[in-house]
């Protein structure tokens, strides 16, 4: 498919199955949350956990995957984490209650968040890395599959069966992955670095991205609360990476960032994730909300977008290594941009459909072009602990941006209401009719309008910040420490 050796092909299918495995149980869960909330008679503050719960248990643990991979090797971690998954998909399965489900999400995600960046870890590693961009071929699979195959396998689930076959769907791909990877995946691939575990690194640093996740997401928590367990989130962190610079065997090799390839690319990429992941609220409030749609005409016009995605991966992995990550990730921005505006421009209260799944299309072709080739561009000459390292911070700091980019638009889309229509709100829509509702639904259209030209800002800084950058191939400073204690450089 993209011109790697077989074995190097086998190394990237498990890793694609190991990535589906995780989008799939996200995606799919989304889709059963108004059931579970009726199974379990639960509030909406409440039943949040079942999400929240597992997302904070990912940041916890994807930090930690280096230092684990590095004492116990990276494909034994990454096929226990996989039986650990599965394992915690039957107890969510088999879950009598809503603490007992939160807690095999939360168990779902210890595992889950080591899968991203040990699976990064393995496929870059399996080839040479003039060849990694053709690597992402595989590794952007889940990009493609998993946002349309979830909530349509999740409907069908829910219609035929029990919501608890949601969780059991993603045991067999689970397990199947773990099978794979132990006879296809070299024992010694990626290697192993025992280091000195540094324990104090890790009590800042799990809380530090835990709180700044929480904050983040954590809509049913107070602003005030949610302020000061970012701004204790942040000092925990700081602390981190100023011991992290001090150390010879830091936890995560915080100094990457100083890199100027991989610190820009890191850059680009959270700059890009915040405002991506940030806005995918807006379309279902337009649908669903405002013209009073059905959640599966929302699933529908996700389906161009995702599908145009997927094509997009493919194509970068194969243009990647000949045009540059800077023509290639600077293209992706600007059909980016281009989205942006135009959702803008023809964004009505009775806008066609079709128009607005085109649009998600040239949004997919942006994605597409934009997240896997930075990554790999990041990553491109990096080996060893600082590769390792490396996979864990690209994924966290999407991750963490995807967050914080959800709960900016979310602010930015109230502050739009306020302003424009001082006396309503969504909530207030469901009580209108005739022309109150006509001339809410307006102005509400324009509240998002207004938050998606708000976004495009951040966007363009991306942009700028990728277009401003050298080339990222050639020499660059590594910072691996060697087994004679000194630097590379």
């Amino acid at each position: 498919m993209s011109g790697l050796a077989p074995a190097e092909a086998r190394v990237g299918l498990v890793v694609a199955l190991g990535g589906l495995v995780a989008v799939l149980d996200t995606t799919i869960v989304a889709v059963a949350f108004p059931v579970l909330l009726q199974t379990f008679d639960a509030s909406v503050t409440d039943a949040q956990w079942i999400a929240t719960g597992y997302t904070l248990a990912l940041v916890a643990t994807m930090p930690l995957a280096p230092a684990v991979a590095g004492r116990w090797g990276t494909r034994r971690t990454y096929v226990v984490a996989l039986c650990g998954f599965a394992a915690a998909s039957l107890w969510a399965a088999a879950a009598g209650g809503l603490g007992s489900l939160v807690a095999a999400r939360v168990g779902q995600g210890l595992a889950g968040g080591l899968l991203t960046p040990l699976g990064l870890t393995l496929a870059f590693a399996a080839v040479a890395p003039e060849r990694r961009a053709r690597m992402t071929a595989y590794t952007g699979l889940p990009l493609l599959i998993g946002p349309v195959l979830g909530p349509v396998l999740g409907g069908l689930l829910l219609d035929t069966g029990s919501w608890r076959s949601l969780f059991l769907v993603t045991i067999p791909p689970a397990l199947l992955c773990a099978l794979g990877a132990a006879r296809w995946v070299p024992a010694g691939l990626a290697g192993r670095e025992p280091a000195p575990t540094d324990l104090v690194g890790a009590c800042l640093l799990v809380p530090g991205v835990v709180a700044v996740a929480y904050a983040a997401s954590a809509e049913g928590a107070g602003p005030a609360v949610r302020l000061v367990v970012l701004g204790l989130g942040a000092l925990l962190l700081a602390c981190f990476v100023r011991r992290s610079l001090a150390r010879r065997w830091p936890l995560l090799r915080v100094r990457l960032l100083a890199d100027p390839v991989f610190g820009r690319n890191a850059a680009v990429l959270m700059l890009y994730a915040a405002p991506y992941f940030g806005s995918m609220l807006l379309m279902p409030t337009y649908v669903q909300v405002l013209r009073a749609d059905s959640a599966l005409r929302t699933a529908a016009l996700m389906i161009p977008g995702a599908l145009a995605l997927g094509v997009s991966v493919q194509v970068a992995a194969r243009v990647l290594e000949r045009l540059g990550p800077r023509r290639v990730v600077g293209a992706g921005l600007v059909l980016a941009l281009l989205h942006g505006l135009a959702l803008v421009a023809v964004l009505r209260p009775d806008t066609s459909y079709a128009v607005l799944g085109g649009l998600g299309v040239l949004q997919g072709l942006a994605s597409g072009a934009v997240m896997m080739p930075t990554m790999a561009s990041a990553t491109r000459d990096l080996q060893g602990g600082d590769l390792a390292s490396g996979a864990a911070i690209l994924p966290l700091a999407s991750t963490i941006a995807n967050g914080i980019g959800t709960a900016v638009v979310s602010a930015l889309f109230a502050a739009a209401i306020a302003w424009l229509l001082p006396a309503g709100s969504l909530a207030s829509l469901a009580g209108l009719d005739g022309a109150a509702r006509t001339a809410a639904v307006a102005d509400l259209v324009d509240a998002l309008r207004l938050t998606q030209a708000a976004t495009l800002v951040v966007v363009l800084l991306a942009l700028v910040i990728r277009l401003g950058g050298r080339r990222d191939a050639g020499r660059r400073r590594t910072t691996e420490p060697t087994p004679a204690g000194g630097v590379r450089r």
